[in-house]
């Protein structure tokens, strides 16, 4: 697994990268419970010289699944937090979806085998 912490118009910061470590955490648990080992790990974080307001993005990339998110804050803690929440929400979204279409599939299947028209 690849996990990449880049910050944008800001110095880095040990303590801002030893927190999103922390919760990205949230997403590899998640995955582990999945058996989905993810391929890349991207959060972005940037700063905005000109105005108050911070922005953290998140790019997740596994066999399964491509999903982004993104939140702006003012604090870059919260934005940090929003946006891997958000990113949560979005893995088991994208869990309960591939549920249904296997659970459907298995119907169909079900449904063809008993048939009364047997050959």
């Amino acid at each position: 697994m690849n996990i990449k912490i880049s910050f944008k118009n800001m110095p880095h910061s040990d303590p801002l990268e030893q927190h999103a470590k922390e919760k990205l955490q949230k997403i590899t648990d998640f995955l582990k419970d999945e058996n989905a080992t993810p391929l890349n790990v991207e959060l972005h974080i940037e700063g905005h010289k000109t105005h108050a307001y911070n922005k953290a993005q998140l790019h997740l990339r596994t066999p399964n699944y491509s999903l982004d998110s993104h939140d702006e804050c003012e604090d870059l803690y919260i934005a940090i937090d929003n946006t891997i929440d958000k990113m949560v929400k979005l893995l088991k979204k994208e869990k309960d979806k591939q549920k249904d279409k296997n659970h459907k599939r298995e119907n169909e299947k079900n449904k063809f085998a008993s048939d009364k028209y047997k050959l």
